[in-house]
């Protein structure tokens, strides 16, 4: 179950329900889509926010297959560091409303 910032949960069968109008996932039986949905609530934990590096690369696609499908977002933030090179960092936020 993730909780964001505006006391909205999202549970794992909320997210398996809205997987189900990205055609990519159209076809999963409801057994692997409540699978992938709770791996993919397991990056968010009780945080708002995902950080691309911590993204395995076979999750990443999936991230973005649901960012296509607006179930999710991205969004980049710029540092700089000590020795004043500059950082890009990518995060994933979960969208409020799924259905």
């Amino acid at each position: 179950m993730y909780n964001n910032n505006r006391n909205q949960t999202t549970t794992v069968e909320d997210l398996a329900t809205a997987m189900t109008s990205v055609p990519d996932y159209a076809h999963l039986e409801r057994k692997e889509s409540l699978k992938l949905s709770h791996r993919i609530l397991n990056y968010f934990g009780y945080g708002g926010l995902v950080a691309d590096s911590s993204l395995e690369k076979n999750m990443r696609g999936v991230f973005y297959m649901l960012e296509d499908a607006r179930l999710l977002s991205s969004h980049v933030e710029y540092t700089t560091l000590y020795d004043g090179k500059k950082w890009n960092l990518y995060y994933w936020t979960l969208k409020d409303r799924l259905i």
